[in-house]
């Protein structure tokens, strides 16, 4: 059974191979631009395994299986512009948390336009299911809000709504 990342990812990628690459969205006023996104190489299970002895915290699956699908990715970045929607590679996450966040328990994932995302590793290893929290890159943790998910069902729903930031609606 295909996992929801490998689904979602695999859309986007078959979007983009239709339209060359590119991906043509609409913004607010009406206008149509392109937008790019790239994927980095996968991950491979030793240096999955050397991520999580260093972390030394259980990591949640779904984000696991991302890495073996792409160790981050840029995502709906505006061909002229850029963008700042970018998952983050494996080695970046262990850095943030070795060096920063060991004591807080969580990886700081990804960054989205002003907005940090993050896997509260406490939460996770207590089962529950709602693990992922997001708040403005400046915040202290202590002000980020609960996604209400899971990372798969997270980025399934960053993808499909082509890279919007869709908690604050």
């Amino acid at each position: 059974m295909l996992s929801l990342v490998k689904n979602a990812i695999n859309g986007l990628k078959k979007k983009l191979e239709i339209s060359n690459d590119y991906l043509y969205l609409q913004d607010r006023e009406g206008n149509v631009e392109r937008y790019v996104c790239k994927f980095a190489r996968p991950v491979g299970d030793g240096e999955i395994e050397r991520f999580i002895a260093s972390v030394g915290q259980k990591i949640p699956l779904d984000y696991l299986d991302f890495l073996k699908i792409s160790n981050g990715c840029s995502l709906f970045n505006h061909e002229i512009y850029g963008g700042e929607n970018t998952l983050f590679p494996l080695d970046q996450v262990e850095y943030l948390y070795t060096s920063v966040n060991r004591s807080r328990g969580y990886l700081e994932i990804a960054y989205i336009s002003d907005d940090t995302v993050v896997i509260d590793c406490n939460s996770y290893s207590k089962g529950e299911k709602n693990y992922l929290f997001v708040g403005n890159s400046t915040s202290s943790f202590e002000d980020f809000k609960s996604l209400g998910c899971n990372f798969e069902t997270w980025l399934y729903r960053f993808i499909t709504t082509n890279g919007s930031k869709y908690w604050n609606w």
